[in-house]
């Protein structure tokens, strides 16, 4: 069976992103990569809310109850309740207090960290050769192949390689972070500053990834990912960190992931659905991810463009 035929996409998603996934499937599904399985693990409290998802072709849906150990589910799920009765400002003062004195615990356990835990938990234990992590607000399309993930002679890992001197924010934390866990040094000139999707992990290296990050800690690899100060580590970060560490070993090929396009902003509905229009029928498009910069500080209904978004969809078929 061929590296194409033994790769899987992954989805982590919950109740808050349910339309922008339901657009995403529909791209997927219209797609050239219709064909490959894919695998949705939402929050538990959550799941009733894509059973209309369930049974689509391919479609494996899952709760974070399947995939995360017990101890770290009942967590989660103690986390998203206190961070639902404090409200986005304390949870992130609470989350300040777990970094600098290691108390409270419970922000380490909110969404966020707990998808990253997931995405690493069915990658390298599905039976598969590849992963492709794809977020709920990726757009696939028509354009789409598997070739973009996949190569004949190396692990293809996508990059945006960027001076190291010039990091700032979250992802020179993620990065430091990440070469802390590995054990090993960033390039002080050039760094891969890629954390998006989709990403592509290789089973077989992030299996040899997360036991190097139990052997350098004694720990298994969630408990350390989870002791480890809130929203300062990244999966991908992570695993970009071993591949730098192989890369005398084996070939990666740190590809530039061109045929991606980013919105950043989606204030104006209209121009959203125009661009997104546009990005479809261009042939160097293969994945547009609508990013929102307010999201979750504005006030913005994005039905106002995802539902146009999927009425084009269907034009584009």
């Amino acid at each position: 069976m061929s590296d194409k035929q033994r790769m899987v996409f992954i989805t982590p998603t919950w109740a808050g992103d349910l339309d922008h996934f339901r657009v995403m499937r529909a791209s997927l599904e219209q797609s050239p990569l219709a064909a490959f399985d894919h695998y949705v693990v939402v929050q538990d409290e959550d799941i009733a809310l894509f059973e209309e998802f369930r049974g689509r072709s391919g479609l494996t849906l899952l709760s974070t109850r399947d995939v995360l150990p017990e101890d770290v589910e009942r967590r989660r799920s103690h986390a998203r309740r206190l961070s639902q009765r404090l409200g986005r400002n304390m949870t992130r003062i609470c989350g300040s207090l777990k970094r600098v004195f290691s108390w409270p615990a419970w922000p380490s356990y909110t969404g966020w960290h707990t998808q990253q835990l997931c995405k690493l938990m069915l990658a390298s234990e599905l039976d598969y050769d590849k992963a492709v992590i794809i977020d709920s607000d990726v757009i696939v399309t028509q354009n789409a192949s598997a070739d973009d993930f996949v190569s004949d002679i190396s692990y293809v890992c996508f990059a945006d390689w960027q001076n190291h001197a010039e990091l700032k924010g979250k992802v020179k934390k993620w990065i430091h972070e990440s070469a802390y866990l590995m054990n090993t040094t960033s390039d002080t000139r050039q760094v891969n500053a890629y954390f998006d999707t989709p990403f592509v992990f290789d089973r077989q290296l992030l299996c040899k990834a997360l036991a190097t990050l139990e052997s350098n800690t004694h720990k298994k690899w969630w408990a350390t990912l989870l002791d480890r100060p809130p929203r300062r580590w990244s999966e991908f970060g992570i695993y970009k960190a071993f591949l730098l560490k192989q890369t005398p070993q084996i070939s990666i090929d740190w590809r530039i992931p061109s045929f991606c396009h980013y919105l950043f902003d989606t204030t104006d509905p209209q121009k959203v659905v125009d661009t997104v229009g546009a990005l479809l029928t261009d042939p160097n498009i293969h994945y547009v991810t609508i990013h929102s910069q307010a999201s979750g500080r504005v006030k913005q209904d994005a039905n106002t463009y995802l539902e146009p978004l999927l009425s084009l969809l269907e034009k584009v078929r």
